[in-house]
């Protein structure tokens, strides 16, 4: 009788054993899979960057000083954040506004993405907190100190942890439906984060030509504004993006008039030419006021025209803001070592 139990507790223990094995086997596919699934693909390539200590730390230190504005930030020539959708809102009841930004985490000359940072925001008390969500092939000691994050700001601050709990599980979610390829087709539907110029638009050249942005290459040089000097100075492509939506994208349209005529004599006077610069609502340019996105420009603002007739720089004034209803299939965008160009001659900003 004992033998005939023994025998049965062994095969019981060896069922057990069996099925923890292939209960474990399964769980290590899901890890794995996931693992697929939300990283970038490095086939043929040589293994992606990683987020390390020191990155996390220049990350979540960074202040972003109007994250409603700030999309695309980059700092230290090697970092970038960088978000390509409108933050998460939440309105509990206990009456306190609280918003998420999700920014791609950024760095190296090729722009390997090493995570993603999510910034909450509570407007009403100006309370900040960033956290760093590391990326595919990150140290241990990094998901430490991010789960240690975690539990610190969630004792400190209320909805916090409920919010982000919930934003990481959109983005999941988006990512899943889209196969790993980044944010879903719904989401960029939603989108109007596409900081570009449509195909025509002429940028100046450093030897006093222009061309067409979508001819324009890296290494090309072109004519920078110097906001010290008020004058012109050289810079180079570093980078050329085309992007293509085939619902097409929204453009608006500026119309500048000078805040002043420059004429030889009252008989020779003629007015000047309207001026006009399109682009995507959220594109940069340099304003007497500062950095502004297209869309945030309005009437009587003031931007910068360069004047080949007296080789510098004039202050143009926008007359007119027109939303184009026609919408434009392929956007391009340049990167420069000054972080400014000239299109259409006025001063436009790096994404």
């Amino acid at each position: 009788m004992k033998e005939v139990m023994r025998s049965k507790i062994h095969k019981l223990v060896y069922f057990i054993l069996l099925l923890f094995k292939r209960l474990y086997a399964c769980i290590c596919l899901m890890a794995i899979g996931l693992t697929i699934l939300t990283a970038p693909s490095s086939y043929g390539q040589n293994e992606p960057a990683s987020l390390t200590m020191e990155d996390y730390k220049k990350f979540s230190s960074y202040n972003i000083d109007s994250p409603e504005e700030d999309t695309y930030i980059k700092f230290e020539n090697t970092y970038v954040l960088d978000r390509e959708a409108k933050p998460y809102v939440f309105n509990y009841s206990d009456g306190v506004e609280r918003r998420i930004y999700v920014y791609k985490m950024l760095k190296g000359a090729n722009r390997d993405e090493v995570g993603t940072m999510a910034m909450y925001a509570a407007p009403k008390s100006g309370k900040t907190i960033k956290v760093c969500i590391p990326g595919a092939g990150a140290d241990k000691k990094v998901w430490d100190y991010y789960i240690d994050e975690l539990k610190l700001n969630g004792e400190q601050e209320q909805g916090f942890l409920s919010t982000l709990a919930f934003v990481l599980s959109r983005e999941y979610s988006r990512e899943h439906a889209n196969a790993g390829k980044g944010t879903s087709t719904a989401a960029k539907e939603n989108a109007d984060y596409d900081f570009c110029f449509p195909a025509g638009a002429l940028v100046a050249l450093a030897d006093g030509t222009a061309k067409p942005i979508e001819q324009v290459k890296a290494g090309d040089k072109l004519l920078a504004f110097n906001s010290v000097s008020q004058g012109t100075h050289e810079t180079t492509v570093t980078g050329v993006q085309a992007h293509h939506k085939e619902e097409g994208f929204q453009i608006t349209k500026l119309v500048l008039l000078p805040t002043e005529e420059l004429f030889a004599s009252a008989s020779a006077w003629t007015p000047s030419a309207p001026i006009e610069l399109e682009a995507t609502g959220n594109h940069p340019v340099y304003t007497k006021e500062g950095k502004k996105e297209m869309r945030q420009v309005k009437e009587g603002d003031i931007l910068y025209h360069f004047d080949s007739a007296i080789h510098g720089f004039r202050e143009y004034r926008v007359t007119a803001k027109v939303q184009q209803q026609q919408l434009v299939k392929q956007v391009y965008n340049l990167e420069t070592a000054a972080g400014n160009y000239l299109v259409n001659g006025t001063v436009v900003l790096d994404k």
